[in-house]
């Protein structure tokens, strides 16, 4: 029943005529429920991901891709067992998804930056050349070849340890204040600084750090850096 609905979702796809570079020419919209994900597979765009407009059906997904000078094929969207795969195997200027509260999100880019905000699930976001920028309340994941990484993510509980790595940038997290976990900082050619009170070693260039944030059990978050600085921060209650 589940993948049924999805597909007859997945037939109200429409191509806009008429469009303009900085228009999307196609636009997909379906419906997917908590627990389920969306995959994207990019081979090159900015790719933006934010909530459905509040006009739109609270498990509602959108995808929108925006061409460079020409318009390629529209990207496919394949169902599977988990949610929806999303392919564009050609250059984009812009690829946006909106994301259904629940929904976890996936994004695998060649090239382009990474921007996602307000998403209601958790995100694991891969750019070989771009930077990410992350807001949310659950948990992340990231992994930039060049670029930077800026991360804040409201979760208090998440599975095993968090990796963001980075071969060639900055990266910058902000964590839920009353977040319990087992931090590992390490730069090889940078510096490293956290609010969070822990003391590093040095070598040359490189730095580490690796301590107990509160109790932490099996949580974890695991920082490396080829490259490029590290500051982790604890995000503040506001008053």
């Amino acid at each position: 029943m589940k993948q049924t609905l999805l597909l007859l979702a997945l037939c109200a796809s429409t191509a806009l005529s008429g469009c303009t570079s900085k228009a999307p020419y196609v636009r997909t919209v379906g419906e997917l429920k908590p627990g389920m994900r969306i995959e994207l597979r990019v081979a090159g765009a900015q790719v933006e991901a934010y909530a459905p407009l509040p006009k739109q059906p609270t498990q509602a997904y959108t995808v929108e891709a925006t061409a460079l000078a020409a318009i390629p094929p529209a990207p496919t969207i394949v169902p599977d067992r988990r949610g929806i795969v999303v392919n564009a195997p050609q250059a984009l200027a812009d690829l946006l998804v909106r994301v259904p509260p629940g929904v976890d999100l996936v994004v695998r880019n060649a090239v382009g930056d990474i921007d996602v905000s307000n998403v209601g699930g958790n995100v694991d976001l891969a750019t070989e050349r771009g930077s990410i920028h992350a807001l949310l309340d659950g948990y992340a994941q990231a992994r930039v070849g060049k670029g930077n990484i800026t991360v804040t993510m409201g979760a208090l509980a998440w599975p095993g340890t968090l990796r963001f790595r980075d071969d060639n940038g900055d990266v910058t997290l902000f964590v839920a204040a009353n977040a319990h976990f087992h931090l590992h900082l390490q730069t090889g050619d940078g510096t490293i600084f956290t609010t969070y009170g822990l003391r590093g070693t040095s070598k040359g260039t490189s730095e580490r750090i690796d301590g107990d944030i509160g109790r932490p059990g099996s949580q974890g978050i695991s920082v490396v850096v080829k490259r490029g600085s590290i500051r982790v921060l604890r995000m503040m209650p506001q008053a």
